[in-house]
This record gives C-alpha cells, sequence and structure tokens, in this order.
C-alpha cells in the first residue's frame, strides 16, 4: 500500500505493508459496504523482489477469412484442414504449432466444448482465425503464404483474409534478494508555486471544500447500525442449475497461471458450493481451452489430454468474503505475451466457469 505525498518543495512516496488476511465486508445498505479487519502486517517490507525479463519465444503467424451463407461452418472447418496439410507437406509435423478457432462462435470457448448448441444450419456467416506460433520465422511466413492460398484454392466464397506474423517474447519472473537491486531515482522539471498564484490556489481550494465536499463527508459519517438490505435465498438443491444462479466470479491473469474467483450470491452457500466446485470439475471445464482445432480429432484430442496433464489446480478459502480463490497453473497458452487467443488476459474465463451447470447438495 503507498501514498503519494506532495508539498512545494518535494515529492515523496511513502509505504506501508498491510495484511488483508483477516478483512470481512459487511453491506449495511444498497450503496454502501464496511469494510474491517484490516491490520500492520508484521513484515516491515519484502526482503526480495520481483523481476520480469524477456526472452524470445519465436515466431507467431496468424489468418482470418470469413465465409458466409449455406453451409458456411463445413467450409470453414475444410479451410483449417488444408492450412493443416499444406503446412504438414512443407514442415512434417508443425501443424501441431497451429490452433485454429471460429471468431464469434468458440472463440472463447463459452460453449463449454458442448458442439451441441449449434449447428452449420443455424450459422450464417463465420470468421475463421488460425494462430501459429513456431520456432523459426521461416515456418511463421510459411504459414501465412499458406493461408492466403485460400483464396485461390480454398473453399469457395472466402473473403476478407488479414494475415500478419512477428517475433514474440516471453517475461519470466525472479525472485531477487533487495540488497542486489539497483535503485536510480530520476527528477522532472515541474512547476513552482510562486506568490502570484497562491492566491488562484487559494480560491480554488475554497471552492472545493464547498457544499459538495460537505456532502461527501456526511456520507461517508453514516451511522453503520444503518437496517442492511434483506439478503437473497439459499440456491436451490438437488436439481440442475446453472453455476451464474449460485455465485458470481471474476478472473485474470498472472503469467501463464489463471486467477478466479468464485464468490456466492447466498454466503452460506459457500460449503455447499466447496464440496461441487474441486480441482477435477475445474479441469474439465477449463479443457476445452487446449483443443487446437475446431472440429479435433482422435489425435487432437489426444494431445489436448496430455496438455491437461500438465494444468494444475488449487482451491483456496477466503473465509473473510466467504469465497473461493482458484489458481489454474498452465491453462493460458504461455500468458499475455505469446498466447495465441483472442482473450490473452484470460478475462472472460470466468464465464466459461459460470455457464457449467451444477446440483447442490442440501
Amino acid at each position: 500500500f503507498c501514498m503519494k505525498l506532495e508539498t512545494l518543495q518535494t515529492t515523496s512516496l511513502l509505504i506501508w505493508v498491510v495484511d488483508f488476511s483477516d478483512v470481512q465486508f459487511h453491506q449495511i445498505s444498497q450503496d454502501k459496504v464496511h469494510c474491517k479487519g484490516a491490520k500492520p502486517s508484521d513484515l516491515r517490507r519484502p526482503e526480495k523482489l520481483l523481476q520480469l525479463f524477456p526472452t524470445p519465444n519465436g515466431w507467431k503467424g496468424w489468418g482470418e477469412i470469413s465465409y458466409g451463407g449455406q453451409e458456411c461452418l463445413r467450409r470453414a472447418q475444410a479451410a483449417e484442414y488444408l492450412v493443416r496439410s499444406w503446412m504438414n507437406e512443407r514442415y512434417p509435423g508443425i501443424e501441431e504449432k497451429i490452433i485454429a478457432y471460429v471468431m464469434g462462435y468458440d472463440s472463447l470457448k463459452a460453449n463449454g466444448g458442448n458442439n451441441d448448441n449449434h449447428s452449420s444450419k443455424e450459422v450464417i456467416d463465420v470468421r475463421l482465425r488460425m494462430d501459429g506460433l513456431f520456432e523459426q520465422e521461416e515456418h511463421a511466413d510459411g504459414f501465412v503464404e499458406e493461408f492466403i492460398a485460400l483464396y485461390t484454392n480454398g473453399p469457395a466464397g472466402g473473403g476478407g483474409i488479414s494475415t500478419g506474423r512477428k517475433n514474440e517474447l516471453i517475461l519470466h519472473k525472479l525472485l531477487i534478494d533487495r540488497e542486489n537491486v539497483f535503485w536510480q531515482a530520476n527528477a522532472k522539471n515541474s512547476s513552482i508555486h510562486g506568490p502570484q498564484n497562491r492566491s488562484t490556489d487559494a480560491k480554488k481550494k475554497k471552492r472545493y471544500t464547498g457544499s459538495s465536499a460537505t456532502g461527501i463527508q456526511q456520507r461517508w459519517n453514516t451511522k453503520l447500525d444503518e437496517p442492511a438490505p434483506p439478503v437473497s435465498a439459499p440456491a436451490p438443491s438437488g436439481s440442475e442449475i446453472a453455476l451464474y444462479r449460485v455465485a458470481h466470479s471474476r478472473a485474470g491473469d498472472k503469467g501463464n497461471d489463471l486467477n478466479l474467483s468464485i464468490i456466492p450470491h447466498f454466503l452460506d452457500d459457500i460449503g455447499r458450493l466447496r464440496t461441487v466446485i474441486t480441482p477435477e470439475w475445474v479441469k474439465a471445464s477449463l479443457s476445452p481451452l487446449l483443443d487446437h482445432s475446431l472440429f479435433p480429432d482422435d489425435g487432437a484430442i489426444e494431445r489436448r489430454n496430455n496438455l491437461l496433464e500438465r494444468v494444475l489446480v488449487e482451491i483456496y478459502d477466503v473465509p473473510g468474503i466467504s469465497s473461493l480463490n482458484i489458481v489454474v497453473r498452465n491453462i493460458l497458452d504461455g500468458g499475455v505475451n505469446c498466447s495465441r487467443r483472442v482473450d490473452r488476459h484470460g478475462k472472460t474465463l470466468s464465464d466459461i466457469i459460470l455457464c457449467r451447470k451444477v446440483i447442490l447438495p442440501p
């Protein structure tokens, strides 16, 4: 936790270490929450600091093409097959470096791998995207060439092709001792408050301390014993319901790892959620992310299962707010810097979890 202090002569940065492990939140009205439990940490400052350093991670090549009208989804499937076949002819075994998805259809994998949700007759236009991450620049250039060949040698009606390739970096994390850190300070010119403009500053401050500031102060001084709104009812048991009805969630990335929260609408439901949301359940829910093809064959499914063995799930209780914190390791396709997915940060992955249906015990 830090605070920036500015005076007429200097700018200082004050840093405190705060322990939030016992923080609790209590709703006191529809737009007010009381937070308590934060305390000074016994650790005055960390002895090790995190350093991020970039290293080369190959070359990325990508391409997009659109198909519309009858059987457009099947034509996108055929286009994917052709590009993979052409790449394998030039560089045997290279097609494993390529992933494919249809934009707006399964690019976020929100259907949980359930291909029965849609059929080719219901889809009137699709945009196929293929991404490859290769060790050599030549392979990325070759991928772009083969993708452009869909214009003349691919399924009928393909249009709106866009392609690209670039060098990729990946960030590695390293904890280093504080004494090995070289600190550097920079100074910039800033305006100096002289006698000629201090009166103007005083007028601005006087205007700010008017009725609006008073209103803010009055709202913060509201008594904590104000009656709270009625809480939601427990989720039903014994029947299949979407997790949306039981909890909400937020997700984000930490390198190649996903951090995911599960926060029940009714706090007492957390005990029942613990029995359902297990590491195995989380892995099964996120396994479609590891599919490299829009229509995976037996070989693609086997590769997905091999990748799934590297995925580790850790679930932590957050008792202060009756919630779960889920960490999923090795699920973000290498992390934001080199991921081949549309959502590199994994922000939408909370909805994949919330779309799943669960049966809560009594």
